[in-house]
């Protein structure tokens, strides 16, 4: 994504009004093009095999979802290469009297690859753009993984209500920084400025009931991609975001199911009936396409003439395959990276 790219990805967003509070996503169209510019810096640098990120700073990478037909943007995502860049959650803990529970907020230095929200529009919803986006993102890290964090984490969106707050901040947060009466509000002022994080580390409630309640519970929004990376070999931390009460989830890189299962090899034109996600095993060029292969063959990759077109490479290209399990949503092929 270059800057180029910026007015139609602004215009998918801009859709969703609201709906995109909380996920870290660009609000205006001028933060959009910043992002964008920062996305194609860090893929020229990954391309190079020269990315750098000094101590207690990040890298971001976008990941898009291309409609064939109409050629415009319905499904975003990213990821952002944090190194010893600081990391607040909470913990629940046995309190020091040995009597009950507690939660702990803590702030630490934590080096990691973090796996940012996908939005998806409404005419992406229900086709299997999640699983191409989710598991398409680890596809490319993959190609890049000497390059960058090996710890992948994801914090999941937590419990939010019908007026879109998230209790746990009520319970939690609002009474550290009661500046900031809703969720939505802390989580704009934070990410603008992420040092004022710091106001709310060192912090000890008990564990009540009212804040079990609004604690743990994935947002219904956010289920089918906490599936996707459970599914994927991420497992729960015991942290939770102190915004939304949201899990934190974490896995190494290789030690994920697309590396355990992907294979390699050149593109031949034929018929197959494994389900799999489809990449160009090349960082400039990284596509991918959700299409039925035929891995049977050492050393290539059978597909058809339409999944080559989608990844816009001739028979003989160098691809990477992802099999993936019937339980992945959708059916529809066609969707590209």
């Amino acid at each position: 994504m270059g800057v180029a790219d910026a007015a139609p990805l602004w215009a998918l967003l801009d859709e969703a009004g609201g709906g995109t509070v909380g996920m870290g996503l660009p609000t205006t169209s001028d933060a959009t093009e910043q992002l964008c510019r920062e996305s194609a810096e860090t893929l020229a640098d990954l391309a190079a095999g020269s990315l750098t990120i000094d101590a207690g700073s990040r890298r971001k990478l976008l990941f898009v979802v291309v409609d064939p037909v109409d050629d415009v943007p319905v499904g975003v995502t990213g990821c952002t290469f944090k190194v010893d860049y600081p990391n607040l959650v909470v913990h629940v803990e046995t309190s020091r009297d040995g009597l009950g529970l507690t939660m702990h907020s803590v702030s630490s230095q934590w080096t990691r690859t973090e796996l940012d929200s996908s939005y998806l529009g409404p005419s992406a919803r229900g086709r299997g753009v999640g699983t191409l986006l989710s598991r398409g993102r680890l596809m490319f890290l993959h190609l890049v993984s000497h390059q960058i964090p090996t710890t992948v984490a994801s914090h999941i969106r937590g419990w939010f209500n019908d007026a879109g707050e998230a209790p746990f901040w009520v319970e939690f947060g609002q009474r550290f920084a009661p500046q900031w009466e809703t969720s939505g509000e802390a989580e704009l002022a934070l990410r603008d400025d992420p040092d004022r994080l710091g106001q709310m580390a060192d912090q000890v409630l008990p564990l009540t009931a009212s804040v079990l309640s609004s604690l743990g519970p994935v947002n219904a929004a956010s289920l089918p991609a906490f599936g996707v990376l459970m599914a994927e070999g991420f497992h729960p931390t015991g942290m939770f975001d102190p915004i939304d009460g949201g899990p934190t989830i974490v896995a190494e890189l290789c030690e994920t199911v697309t590396h355990r299962l992907r294979r390699r090899g050149r593109a031949v034109i034929g018929n197959g009936n494994q389900d799999a996600l489809v990449a160009i095993a090349s960082v400039t060029r990284f596509k991918a396409t959700r299409s039925r292969v035929d891995l049977a063959t050492n050393g290539s990759i059978a597909l058809s003439g339409q999944a080559l077109r989608a990844l816009d490479v001739e028979p003989d290209a160098l691809l990477t395959a992802s099999p993936l399990s019937d339980s992945d949503a959708g059916n529809d092929p066609k969707e590209q990276l």
